[in-house]
């Protein structure tokens, strides 16, 4: 709950959600640019069964959400 709402949601292929959390880091002195993600699969019911951390230098509504 501390996170807040995701930035973005999905369906996950079997009835659940891809909940997608991102951070935004920007550094002009360095022209660092990108995100943090941290993407939870959850089931119907719930309950998480997998989660993913990547950093990707594209904005939420563009990242690409992978199914396992």
């Amino acid at each position: 709950m501390s996170w807040g709402p995701p930035a973005r949601t999905a369906d996950d292929g079997a009835g659940g959600q891809v909940l997608i959390y991102a951070h935004h880091v920007y550094a002009p002195q360095v022209n660092y640019n990108y995100w943090d993600y941290k993407m939870m699969y959850a089931h119907k019911d719930g309950i998480i069964y997998y989660w993913h951390i990547s950093r990707e230098p594209i904005s939420p509504t563009q990242v690409v959400v992978s199914f396992r």
